[in-house]
């Protein structure tokens, strides 16, 4: 995960100083001027690297997932705009653990439709490429999603599979909220990379089933290609 996405920020570096270089004009850093273009509306799709945070016995491990996207940019002005959009995220965590002839894995696949508003600062290399930086909010309502554990204790077999948004059962309550920053290149005025980091603010835990001692709350890597209309 972590050389994944280290690739991906040295080729937005890479992209980004190319374009300075192939750049015969200079911009300025902050251009309060009105944007050249209106609302742009774009696609996105890519790998999450999700786990969850809180209070527990033993940090889990990462999930690689997905996730897909209808973004919007609105501009305020040339160097900042507004980007929301609605994304379709499948997050959640794995974990293992293993003593003598007693093993426990869990899985948990919770999917979320997400709503990110965001601030986005942009700086234009002429007309080959565009810096962007992303911060602010996001908004997340859980639709599906399972928690799995097996645990073998000798001859013995145990599996449980439940809805992790059960009223009943389940473990996580549906909404989420927390905070995005990222970064990405737009280069030939249509094509997007870029990457982001989402870390949770909402407690997720259904104290209903699991218990008010537990904190649950969602950690994900986003890394991202895009298409501009």
């Amino acid at each position: 995960m972590k050389k994944l996405l280290l690739a991906a920020v040295c080729a937005i570096c890479a992209l980004t100083a190319s374009a300075q270089r192939a750049s015969s004009t200079s911009s300025s850093f902050f251009s309060t001027e009105k944007a050249d273009q209106g609302v742009t509306i774009g696609i996105r799709a890519g790998l999450n690297f999700a786990k969850w945070t809180g209070d527990f016995d033993e940090p889990t491990d990462t999930r690689t997932a997905f996730h897909v996207g209808v973004i919007a940019d609105i501009p305020l002005m040339q160097s900042l705009y507004i980007q929301s959009g609605l994304y379709f995220q499948s997050k959640g965590c794995k974990f293992e653990e293993e003593m003598y002839n007693w093993s426990d894995k869990v899985t948990t696949s919770p999917m979320y439709l997400e709503i990110p508003i965001l601030a986005s600062y942009r700086y234009d290399f002429g007309d080959a490429a565009q810096l962007q930086v992303n911060f602010g909010p996001y908004f997340a309502v859980g639709i599906a999603g399972k928690y799995k554990e097996e645990i073998e204790d000798g001859s013995d077999f145990y599996k449980t599979d439940v809805d992790i948004f059960d009223s009943d059962e389940g473990l996580l309550n549906r909404f989420d909220c927390g905070l995005q920053v990222g970064a990405g290149v737009t280069f030939a005025q249509h094509y997007y990379l870029g990457f982001a980091y989402q870390f949770g603010l909402t407690n997720m835990t259904n104290e209903d089933n699991v218990g008010s001692e537990v904190s649950t709350k969602n950690s994900n890597w986003m890394l991202s290609l895009g298409y501009n209309f």
